[in-house]
């Protein structure tokens, strides 16, 4: 990457919506991330999801007015200097996806729903950075409005990830509706909390850390109200148990006096404190530091990383490649084919072509790790193990995509159909079924590949007369294809047809 390049991260968070801009510098000692700006808008965007699972119009209005703005500061990047996610509230939001539509237009950027997995991957990449590399096992928390994740690492290797349904912005809009503290509500929400945390404090149970570290708003604020109301050096559990009585002797959110505690933080701080004595109570913790490296500072290094050929996504790739014995000759081959055949049709080179044409390669690669379970129906399994497969470096609607690609790879087209796809999330679908017909025989000899075309809304597809009479069974297949395609209606006509050599040269 060249010296001094801006990079940018948006956090669409349950309780904040965050912009980071950090300029990466570079020495001899390797590139180094220097925070320039940031922008924070309390949007708190859990406190509309109603009832029924759906965002409210007003928290999707205070979400689109700071993306709008966070756009704005950002109009002179380019698409791949910047990263937009969105966690918990969108994960469980049911209509994430009419908002995200509107949403990307505000910010000017797409934006990413992430799983709780992935986004404790990405705080803990932050954190690590924030830390000091001293070989020790630790252990980070970060509370956020929805969720709360734990992340077990050395270094910047993280060991274990989990992530559990319970933040402060939700716990507190439960149990302490209108700001009314008592010894009841915090009871029930520190129970709550204390069974969300329980299967995560058996998986982690396995690793030891020498010491534990909390990110973000909540950690924070519970942090700064221990030196600064307390005296303490750092979180512990006497400055928990007297922010606790503190909270139950206002009674109520809005009159709360705490060195240390910000107006913006009062209304979740109840719900944040259950969460954090359920942590230190599950997780065993007795004292815990603070550190201002989180999920922001997680997404600037991972775009420096996939600019620095180290992205986690090609590692994930090889990982499940391996775990599931695929035939990684001839998924390279089916790989190449298929890419070639999109370059071939693809319009441009614009980000979006771009990140479709990246998907495109993985899902090949990995379009057959169904055969894992059997043969039989093996891109529906391949299709279950991409959507619900832990696959870090991968967003949700990446893994999505992923497992689209596998589904159609061979079979119906009803599934493509019904998710109106793009013309390029089409030609992605298009290019991988004709290689897999291309590499049917599942050996090196049945190059070269089909060429592909698309003008006008006509796709054509044409083979060698020499190719077709070489691989009969490949021919009918691509006969096959082309009629399914145009039964389906998905491109205006599709023609497959076989010439002389060089005659579409000649054309």
């Amino acid at each position: 990457m060249p010296e001094n390049r801006l990079l940018a991260a948006v956090d669409l968070g349950s309780n904040s919506f965050r912009l980071l801009i950090a300029r990466v510098e570079v020495s001899p000692q390797g590139p180094r991330v220097v925070p320039i700006e940031s922008l924070r808008d309390g949007v708190r965007i859990a406190d509309g999801l109603r009832s029924d699972g759906t965002l409210d119009e007003a928290s999707r209005q205070r979400a689109f007015v700071a993306l709008a703005a966070f756009g704005e500061r950002l109009r002179s990047f380019s698409p791949e200097r910047v990263r937009a996610v969105g966690t918990s509230a969108l994960r469980v939001a049911r209509n994430a996806q009419r908002f995200l539509r509107t949403a990307e237009a505000a910010l000017g950027f797409p934006v990413e729903i992430v799983s709780g997995l992935e986004e404790a991957r990405l705080i803990y990449i932050g954190a690590a950075h924030a830390l000091p590399d001293d070989g020790e096992t630790r252990l980070v928390v970060d509370i956020g409005g929805g969720s709360t994740e734990c992340i077990v690492g050395i270094g910047t290797e993280a060991l274990a990830l989990e992530s559990a349904g319970v933040g402060c912005v939700v716990l507190s809009n439960r149990r302490f509706a209108g700001g009314r503290i008592t010894d009841e509500a915090f009871d029930a929400a520190y129970y709550e909390a204390r069974d969300a945390f329980a299967q995560t404090a058996a998986s982690l149970g396995a690793h030891r850390w020498r010491y534990a570290v909390g990110t973000s708003g909540t950690a924070e604020s519970l942090w700064r109200i221990a030196r600064a109301q307390w005296g303490a050096d750092a979180l512990d559990r006497e400055s928990l148990m007297r922010t606790r009585a503190a909270l139950l002797s206002s009674g109520d959110a809005s009159s709360m006096q705490l060195a240390g505690l910000t107006p913006e933080r009062r209304p979740v701080l109840a719900g944040g404190l259950a969460v954090m004595t359920a942590v230190f109570d599950e997780l065993r913790i007795d004292r815990m530091q603070y550190c201002d490296g989180a999920l922001l500072q997680g997404l600037v290094h991972d775009l420096l990383d996939r600019d620095a050929d180290r992205d986690m996504r090609a590692l994930t790739i090889k990982r499940l490649l391996r775990r599931h014995r695929v035939d990684a000759a001839r998924a390279r081959r089916v790989r190449d084919t298929a890419l070639a055949l999109f370059d071939q049709a693809a319009p441009g080179a614009q980000e979006e072509v771009r990140a479709r044409r990246a998907l495109l390669g993985w899902a090949a690669e990995l379009a057959e790790i169904g055969r894992s379970v059997t043969h039989e129906d093996f891109h529906r399994h391949s299709a279950y193990l991409l959507a619900h497969a832990e696959m870090p470096g991968f967003s949700q609607s990446e893994q999505d995509r992923l497992a689209l690609l596998a589904l159609t790879q061979t079979g119906s087209l009803e599934a493509l159909r019904a998710q109106s796809d793009d013309e390029a999330g089409r030609l992605a679908v298009l290019a991988l079924r004709v290689a897999t017909i291309v590499h049917r025989r599942r050996d090196a000899s049945d190059a070269p590949a089909p060429a592909l075309s698309l003008s006008r809304g006509t796709l054509r597809l044409q083979t060698t007369r020499e190719w077709a009479q070489r691989f009969p069974l490949a021919h009918q297949g691509l006969v096959a294809e082309a009629r399914a395609w145009s039964q389906a209606g998905l491109f205006e006509r599709f023609v497959y047809e076989t010439i002389e050599p060089g005659a579409a040269d000649a054309a």
